[in-house]
């Protein structure tokens, strides 16, 4: 996770950090995996994730009719 620090030397994080870590404990927790396993994981998570959004982009343009100039 990116991180930051302000003047005082305090560290900051992103607005999504909270989630990032309570995803990353699930999967700990709930599969038994270790934090490299972890790390796999929510990389294929993501790229399913990325799928089908493209996925879905592709479906709603072969819907949207075609015009012919």
């Amino acid at each position: 996770m990116d991180t930051e620090r302000d003047a005082r030397g305090r560290l900051w994080f992103r607005a999504g950090a909270p989630s990032a870590i309570a995803r990353v404990q699930r999967l700990r927790a709930g599969l038994c995996l270790n934090y490299a396993a972890v790390g796999v994981v929510m990389d294929l998570l993501d790229r399913i994730d990325r799928l089908e959004a493209a996925l879905r982009r592709s479906e709603r343009a072969a819907k949207e009719p075609t015009t012919w100039t």
